[in-house]
């Protein structure tokens, strides 16, 4: 089976929805700056390597 259209503005009429994202929060402003803050997700990234890389080091032992 293929799919070959898909719309996310017109469903199957009678299909149920795939998850609700309705009510789902919507990041606030102090959330929002700190994701498009370079310095911030420069730091994270980092400290996303740092635990990579050591789960390799222990894992070479």
């Amino acid at each position: 089976m293929t799919v070959t259209h898909l719309s996310m503005t017109a469903p199957n009429p009678g299909a149920e929805p795939i998850a609700d994202l309705s009510k789902a929060p919507l990041p606030t402003a102090r959330t929002l700056r700190a994701r498009r803050n370079i310095g911030l997700q420069f730091l994270r990234f980092l400290s996303f390597n740092t635990r990579i890389m050591r789960m390799v080091v222990k894992g070479h032992k």
